[in-house]
């Protein structure tokens, strides 16, 4: 549900979209052959129904590519107050990143996904995600360094 939330902001549509998902898996018997594997396949499939859905709604526009919008905002209720200013720093740093690049950062860190799982998610190779993810954290490196010097 969180990693729905972080695709789609209509709450009701992705709790729709995964009981979907889990009705069509009962009804058609369908299950991984390698239980490792289940949590990559469960993302993935929640990702393309989200798409889908998403482009269905669409029909009067064309898209011929998607963008999704990747929400990755740490809003932490039970620490408002003390962890505000930290939040608002997280966030505009996170926005010098493209929407694939916070999609990896929360897969990886916040969500402890390994390579193998992640590259299922987002259909690339492992070292396309290893690279991806080099690439994001070296640029959140550099915005972190650079606002340190702002006044």
């Amino acid at each position: 549900m969180h990693y729905g939330s972080r695709i789609c902001i209509n709450k009701e549509l992705t709790e729709d979209l995964i009981q979907d998902i889990f009705v069509r898996l009962y009804l058609r018997k369908i299950s991984p052959d390698d239980p490792s594997r289940l949590r990559p396949f469960l993302y993935r499939s929640l990702k393309n129904a989200i798409i889908n859905s998403l482009i269905r709604e669409a029909r009067c526009t064309s898209i011929d590519d998607p963008e999704i919008i990747f929400n990755l905002s740490y809003t932490i209720e039970d620490h408002i107050l003390a962890q505000q200013d930290l939040t608002e720093e997280i966030e505009k740093i996170m926005s010098c990143l493209s929407q694939r690049q916070k999609e990896i950062i929360y897969l990886r860190f916040v969500q402890e996904m390994t390579f193998e799982e992640i590259s299922a998610i987002l259909d690339m190779n492992v070292q396309s995600a290893y690279n991806l993810l080099s690439r994001s954290v070296k640029k959140l490196r550099q915005v972190n360094q650079h606002m340190l010097f702002l006044p």
